[in-house]
């Protein structure tokens, strides 16, 4: 019998344990910086190659960047950004959520 996606997600929670709820938040934050290089590197019309050319980085390493499965370093965030003409910048969260509330 099949079970519901919420069961099942549950049910492998409960079987990852306490670590589960920390490496989740490491993933989320890779992804966060993952769709925003994304964002940018389509808003310039580059390919991966393209910018990994301009980072003088390897095509692959773009590729695990905007996958989310690994978190660049510091060094690394700002190649990116100097190639997209971007600023890498911390956001204050309470900031960010009343932007995003009048977005909406």
């Amino acid at each position: 019998m099949a079970r519901a996606y919420d069961e099942a997600v549950a049910s492998r929670r409960a079987e990852l344990g306490s670590d589960a709820a920390a490496q989740a938040d490491v993933f989320a934050g890779a992804y966060k910086i993952a769709v925003q290089v994304m964002d940018l590197r389509a808003k310039h019309g580059l390919t991966q190659a393209q910018l990994a050319q301009r980072c003088d980085m390897s095509q692959a390493d773009i590729s695990r960047i905007e996958r989310g499965s690994t978190s660049p370093t510091t060094r690394t965030l700002q190649r990116i950004a100097d190639a997209l003409a971007a600023e890498v910048r911390l956001v204050d969260r309470t900031e960010l959520d009343r932007v995003v509330e009048t977005a909406q």
